[in-house]
């Protein structure tokens, strides 16, 4: 019994991450560097710890996602794209999502 309340307890005060979220027709993002991307979906940011990395992942370029739902998963592409020339830097794939604590703002 106490091993229940133990496990119980312990599943409650960690956040869960998730595969997908929904995000709508736009995409709330803000980049940390080249290895996480913060993400925002149903009023709360998550962060996504990205399973490759991403090089030329910078905050002054653009995320173009490969696909158009409004869903975003684990696992989708999205191009590293400069804002003012047709260049891409580099094709890359999220991670998965951990949701950061209410309130949170980047």
């Amino acid at each position: 019994m106490f091993l229940l309340i133990a496990f119980a307890a312990a599943a409650l005060a960690a956040e869960p991450s998730s595969t997908c979220l929904i995000v709508g027709r736009q995409l709330d993002h803000k980049i940390v560097d080249e290895q996480t991307i913060l993400v925002r979906a149903g009023g709360r940011w998550h962060r996504a710890v990205l399973p490759d990395g991403c090089p030329g992942l910078v905050p002054n370029r653009s995320l173009v996602r490969r696909e158009a739902s409004p869903r975003l998963c684990a696992n989708d592409l999205f191009e590293v794209r400069d804002n003012f020339t047709p260049e891409v830097f580099s094709l890359c794939r999220f991670g998965r999502f951990e949701a950061l604590p209410k309130g949170t703002r980047p």
